[in-house]
């Protein structure tokens, strides 16, 4: 009887310790997938739309509420560390840089697209 029970803890501990490996052997090895354009563009987006509601300064100028509705916006500069937004704003008839990291942070802005990241 004794022997019987062993075998079954053997038995039960060896499927489970097999499953829980299997269980995260394929998200342990997946590579996590770069945002699309559309999503970079649109987290830079949110960011001018924050910059113009807290009335940021961007190279000692406000940003106007009509950067807020500005429709010309493309990815500018990509990298695998970072990216550039262009928000051209056609009222100002000037255009804005956006700088954000990889992971979406926001890191700067400026009118003329050079960052010194770049």
């Amino acid at each position: 009887m004794f022997k019987k029970i062993i075998s079954t803890l053997v038995l039960t501990s060896a499927m489970l310790i097999s499953n829980v490996a299997y269980s995260h052997s394929e998200h342990s090895n997946s590579s996590v997938e770069p945002p699309t354009t559309e999503q970079v563009i649109t987290k830079a987006t949110n960011d001018l739309i924050k910059l113009v509601d807290d009335k940021a300064t961007i190279e000692g100028q406000i940003l106007k509420p009509s950067w807020k509705s500005v429709d010309n916006k493309k990815m500018h500069y990509k990298s695998v560390r970072y990216y550039s937004i262009s928000f051209t704003n056609t009222v100002e008839s000037r255009t804005l840089y956006i700088l954000l990291n990889a992971q979406g942070t926001y890191l700067g802005a400026n009118f003329d697209g050079n960052f010194e990241q770049l």
